[in-house]
This record gives structure tokens, C-alpha cells and sequence, in this order.
């Protein structure tokens, strides 16, 4: 479905049962909601799962301001007030997952849970995201596509299924919308939220990652008092296709802390 908010056209895919407890899933740059299905498959006979599509992805409008982690949350927060969505389990991934800090820091009643996979407290390269940023507006991001894909997987997934179809959804994503993504990464910061997210918190990264590597993943969960942090044996940036497995049990684990 569409939504309005912040005066752009949000869209959101709903899957299961209002009733149940919701599960709110927030995708990676250059992806889009598809890329939870299998986490979509195993939760939402259980659960009420939401997964928007962020400003300039999938179907969302393009921004027409300046992208922000603080932005891309305030449009998630709208979107779950349209809905009537009060309580609800937070995970996210790459950028989702620093805009699901943002958004549990803001909404520490509301969040049961935060499950956040192969992201950083902090960005770990503020001018590798703005040269990204100025590449892909010069030269398209077909640019810098087959660099990003092999971050995302394991060289043994590329032609897998699910590895052709991350390539499908980068190459339909809009590069403005990719570029503004950047922009938002390069000054992305989320040490200030650290100390208000007193939920359960789960923090998983792949052991192969490294757009965002262990180190990173290991000194966001070490800023955060009492979370959990769990090292995805086999997993690049974007484990959730690959090691499907293991990820569908850290979230699952997460949840059942409520």
C-alpha cells in the first residue's frame, strides 16, 4: 500500500495479521522490502510484518529535500502512526539498521525489541560516501554496481537465485535515490542514541562483511549496555538470503526477550 508522509508517497508491504504483534523490517541501501522474503516467509504467520520501502527506493518517491538517517526515520514513524501501529519489534539492516536506532531511541516505549544486522554507531567513511555520492551522479550507479554486489555476497552466491535477484534490484534502483542514500551515510551518527535504548537489544553482523565489518559491528554493541552480539558464520553484508537460516534465528531469538 501507499501512504502519505512528509509529503512524499511512501510505500509499505504488509504481510500476516494486524492482530498479531508487528514486526517492523527496514531494508539496506540500494535494496528495497523484497530483500526480507525470507524473513517475510518465516515470521509472518506469527507476526504482522511491515517492510517500507525508505525515500528513493522501491516504490517511495524520491526525496525532493537533503536525506538524513533522521529523516528516513521520522518518515517511518509516520507511516506507523498512519497505520495505527502503537507497539512493535524493530529490526533493520545496513541503513535500516542506524535509522532503526534513530527511530528506537526516539520510540523507547513503543520498541520491543531492536534486531539490527551488518551496521555501525557511527560512519566509518564520511568521504568514501560523499566521492560515492558524486560518482554515481556523474556516471549512474552501473558505475560502482559490480563492486557493491560483491560486498553484499559471497563470491558462491552470485548465481545463485537469490544472488541474481540482489543484482536485479540494484539495477533498478534510482541512482539519485542511491546517492541520496550516501549523503545520508556520510554524516550518519548515532552515538547520542546509544544510552536510551534500554530494550533488548540484538546486534548481528556477517563474518565476511566488509562494507561493514565485525570490528564495527562489535563497538555498536558494545556501546549499547546489556545487548547481544552475534558473529553470522559464512555471512557477507546482506546475509539475509544467504544464511537466511541463521538470521530468522538471531531475530527470533531477539523477539522471544520481549
Amino acid at each position: 500500500m501507499f501512504v502519505s508522509v512528509n509529503d512524499h508517497n511512501i510505500h509499505v508491504a504488509l504481510h500476516g495479521n494486524a492482530h498479531d504483534p508487528a514486526l517492523v523490517l527496514l531494508h539496506s541501501l540500494g535494496t528495497s522490502h523484497e530483500v526480507w522474503q525470507e524473513q517475510v516467509r518465516a515470521f509472518s504467520s506469527t507476526h504482522y510484518v511491515i517492510c517500507p520501502d525508505f525515500r528513493g527506493h522501491g516504490l517511495s518517491d524520491l526525496s525532493r529535500t537533503p536525506v538524513t538517517i533522521e529523516v528516513l526515520a521520522a518518515d517511518i514513524v509516520g507511516l506507523l502512526s498512519e497505520l495505527g501501529v502503537q507497539s512493535f519489534h524493530l529490526a533493520g539492516i545496513s541503513i535500516g539498521g542506524m535509522v532503526a536506532q534513530c527511530m528506537a531511541a526516539t520510540l523507547v516505549e513503543r520498541v520491543r525489541t531492536l534486531t539490527v544486522f551488518d551496521t555501525s554507531i557511527v560512519s566509518l567513511a564520511p568521504q568514501m560516501w560523499n566521492d560515492r555520492a558524486a560518482k554515481i551522479r556523474a556516471d549512474g550507479l552501473a558505475s560502482i554496481a559490480g563492486g557493491v554486489l560483491a560486498r553484499w555476497i559471497t563470491p558462491a552466491a552470485v548465481d545463485t537465485p537469490h544472488g541474481k535477484g540482489l543484482a536485479t534490484m540494484l539495477a533498478r534502483m534510482s541512482s539519485e535515490g542511491y546517492a541520496a542514500g550516501c549523503d545520508a551515510l556520510a554524516i550518519a551518527d548515532c552515538r547520542q542514541h546509544a544510552a536510551r535504548l534500554t530494550m533488548p537489544v540484538s546486534v548481528a553482523v556477517g563474518e565476511l562483511d566488509e562494507a561493514t565489518p565485525p570490528t564495527a559491528g562489535k563497538a555498536l554493541a558494545d556501546a549499547i549496555a546489556g545487548s547481544r552480539f552475534t558473529m553470522i558464520a559464512g555471512g557477507a553484508h546482506i546475509p539475509l538470503f544467504e544464511r537466511s537460516d541463521a538470521v530468522n534465528e538471531i531475530l527470533a531469538q531477539s523477539i522471544r526477550q520481549a
